[in-house]
């Protein structure tokens, strides 16, 4: 495991455990649908996968 990912998980495990809000998004249909946990930290490694190509 990387630096970065050791730092994400740890950070959010923290973060877990703290009292949160609900955000919601639309989808194609106009139906709200709840941001999760797993999709925050989908995007985020997308982000860095793609910070990562820019730098190299």
């Amino acid at each position: 495991m990387s630096i970065s990912q050791s730092a994400i998980k740890s950070n959010l495990n923290v973060s877990e455990k703290k009292p949160t809000q609900n955000g919601y998004i639309l989808n194609e249909h106009g139906k709200e649908i709840q941001i999760t946990a797993a999709m925050i930290r989908s995007v985020c490694h997308q982000l860095l996968n793609q910070c990562r190509t820019i730098k190299n």
